[in-house]
């Protein structure tokens, strides 16, 4: 179980917004990164443009618990970006989809 806390100054995205973190699939583009902090980091963005507050608020809540349902034990962070594409995900699709991730494979 991963507990994690916000990414939340523009520098943080920033480091972590780069293509060689990135996995792309079904509208969700993930970026990872270790890091050599105590704890794990982690942003959620998705447009407001086609999809709803419910819908937004939907698909953070299902991130957030696709994030806690990871085993590892390395501290990273995480920048998820979503699209109204992937808004329709459900659970076991974005867990998927986040275990994909080159740096999550064991």
């Amino acid at each position: 179980m991963v507990s994690f806390t916000s990414l939340n100054t523009s520098e943080h995205f920033y480091n972590l917004k780069k293509e060689e973190n990135a996995i792309k699939a079904n509208g969700l583009r993930i970026y990872l990164k270790i890091n050599e902090l105590d704890t794990s980091r982690l942003g959620i963005n998705i447009s407001s443009k086609g999809t709803n507050a419910v819908n937004r608020n939907k698909f953070k809540r299902r991130i957030k618990e696709a994030v806690r349902a990871l085993e590892i034990n390395k501290n990273i962070d995480i920048y998820v970006i979503g699209s109204t594409q992937s808004s329709k995900l459900n659970l076991n699709d974005m867990s998927e989809i986040l275990k994909s991730h080159p740096l999550l494979k064991n």
